[in-house]
């Protein structure tokens, strides 16, 4: 994995007498977290003490216990606080969607494109599929938050836009299902093979293409 990608360590300011302000309380637990998500991309979950995460984080081992008092408890922060993160970066050019299906599918394309060639949302993958038999819960809710959650926001759209052009449509969740499969399965096939020719983003779009081409068989 390349280091460069990887969040920083975040420092939280040095400790103040009295009661921390609230942003001051918002701040420390950001650095944990960043601090936690980059040694666990960079070194692994086990290898990973809490002991280094409060030093790396430049707090107090009961700083850091009170917030979260094991390291499951830390590592469940972790992938919960990803998750939001990537959701809401993935939401920000939504509102500049017009109702036409065809837009609304290359843009969905393009954001799991980018997704997927990103070294830490990558790097959180292979983690949580490799603790997935510790962690089920988690495993599980990460896929939902991710494969499920645009496979149903796919689906909603091709749902409305039958609605709203009178093209009736037998099961949508599948064609959002094949896209999102299409565009992840060719990024599995990449990383196996670096010198396939196309790009991922080039794929993608090419294969919203060939969906909305079929749409008759939808």
């Amino acid at each position: 994995m390349e280091q460069e990608h990887l969040m920083p360590l975040t420092r939280p300011a040095q400790s103040r007498r009295g009661r921390p302000s609230a942003a001051r309380v918002s701040a420390i637990e950001q650095a944990i977290v960043e601090t936690a998500r980059t040694l666990f991309l960079l070194e692994g979950y086990d290898a990973v003490a809490m002991e280094q995460v409060a030093a790396a984080a430049d707090i107090s081992k009961g700083t850091l216990y009170a917030r979260y008092p094991s390291k499951e408890a830390l590592f469940t922060a972790v992938i919960e606080g990803s998750v939001r993160d990537w959701a809401q970066e993935a939401s920000h050019g939504d509102h500049l969607l017009t109702d036409d299906i065809g837009q609304r599918l290359h843009h969905h394309a393009r954001t799991i494109a980018a997704a997927l060639q990103r070294p830490d949302v990558l790097g959180l993958q292979r983690l949580i599929l490799s603790m997935r038999g510790r962690f089920p819960a988690l495993a599980a809710a990460m896929h939902q938050s991710g494969y499920g959650y645009i496979v149903g926001l796919i689906s909603n759209d091709i749902e409305r836009a039958s609605r709203r052009d009178g093209r009736p449509v037998n099961n949508p969740r599948s064609v959002a299902e094949m896209l999102v499969a299409g565009i992840s399965g060719f990024q599995i096939e990449q990383e196996a093979d670096p010198e396939k020719g196309q790009d991922l983003a080039e794929f993608a779009q090419h294969l919203v293409e060939v969906v909305i081409s079929g749409r008759a068989a939808w």
